[in-house]
């Protein structure tokens, strides 16, 4: 029987476990026990903080794991690519690495390499004046999840928005980028070995200035056949150029009015907010969670698609509160996959953890919502 190490146990990684255990797979747990919702569904459990990166690598190598995963959480991409190396593990290097989770060195290979158009950049610096016109998108170059993002289009708003970004940052720097405006579109990727298979466009929808935060995603995207075929080409170019050769990606990219494409940034893992977990498995009929197994033993086999449907997800907040009402008034529909609303007042979105619910769909349409 195979072994799989899965990084992190809160209730939204239950997939990893219920997919591997139907693989028949070997499932070693790694997080801290406060928390830990998926720890009884998996065979050993082991209380060691998913960053700890020689203590895994140590079990890891003690246990013969065969293989190492996570899905749609930052900090374990690095800790991940350190097993790789020390264990002989099949997925991406540290170095690949260090430039998926460092949006400097992003920026920097990205323009090096020439891959495609982004925002022109630079890091900030208190002793120099900012080069790059208003308005411009201040950032933290080691966060995730809009943690930290603002758009600035004044100077007095420069302040606040170099505290934001500082608060959310464990390395103290600030990326200072050109704003793009336009559409949201993210590309969810499967690689092994170096071949790269796009799996979907995903359109977004987003709280917009000064936070960005989304709320909602669908897909299959809206966007143009031709326009969709030169962001798949993109991202094949990205990934060559940073060097994810093997597992999950989520590249973001930004359409503006006049159909230029502008790649944002992209991660060496399935997207987050139920994208990588639900909506592509619900839209294109591939299974992303169980591809994602193979790739870490290993074993990958070339996606095959099922019938293409419609799926997305609207989450609730203060901003969206109009979204209550429409998940009360069809909880009950065929097409509702899952919902979820929380107690007490709705949140305002300065980051993706502020959202108050959300309902998930799928069906042989777009569902939108009457506002």
């Amino acid at each position: 029987m195979k072994k799989i190490a899965i990084l992190g146990a809160s209730k939204p990684h239950l997939p990893l476990f219920l997919k591997a255990k139907e693989m028949g797979l070997e499932t070693y747990c790694i997080a801290w026990a406060q928390g830990a919702f998926c720890k009884d569904y998996a065979d050993h459990f082991h209380d060691i903080s998913i960053t700890d990166k020689e203590a895994i690598a140590d079990l890891c190598s003690r246990e013969h794991i065969d293989g190492i995963i996570s899905n749609a959480l930052e900090p374990a991409v690095p800790v991940m690519a350190y097993v790789h190396e020390i264990c002989g593990l099949n997925g991406i290097s540290v170095e690949t690495a260090r430039r998926c989770t460092d949006k400097k060195l992003m920026r920097i290979c990205i323009r090096d390499s020439k891959a495609c158009m982004q925002p022109d950049f630079e890091i900030y610096d208190p002793n120099k004046c900012i080069s790059i016109r208003m308005p411009l998108i201040v950032k933290p170059t080691d966060s995730s999840c809009s943690n930290g993002v603002t758009k600035v289009t004044t100077p007095d708003e420069l302040g606040n928005a170099l505290g934001r970004a500082m608060e959310a940052s464990s390395n103290g720097e600030i990326l200072i980028e050109e704003c793009i405006e336009g559409a949201e579109v993210s590309v969810e990727s499967i690689s092994f070995k170096g071949e790269h298979h796009i799996l979907t466009i995903t359109d977004k929808e987003t709280t917009g200035s000064p936070y960005f935060v989304e709320t909602a995603h669908h897909q299959p995207s809206h966007f143009p056949v031709e326009l969709q075929a030169e962001i798949k080409d993109n991202v094949k170019r990205i990934l060559n150029a940073i060097g994810i050769d093997n597992g999950a990606s989520h590249a973001e990219f930004k359409i503006t009015p006049e159909g230029k494409v502008y790649f944002i940034e992209i991660g060496a893992r399935g997207g987050g907010d139920f994208i990588s977990y639900e909506l592509v498995r619900l839209s294109t009929g591939y299974d992303y969670v169980k591809g994602m197994i193979e790739c870490a033993l290993g074993t990958f086999k070339k996606p095959v698609f099922g019938p293409q449907k419609h799926s997305g997800v609207y989450f609730l907040s203060e901003e969206t509160s109009y979204i209550r009402d429409f998940i009360l008034n069809n909880q009950n529909q065929p097409w509702v996959y899952d919902f979820h609303m929380d107690n007490g007042p709705l949140r305002s979105l300065r980051k993706s953890q502020d959202r108050s619910g959300w309902i998930i769909y799928n069906s042989d349409h777009k569902i939108e919502i009457n506002r």
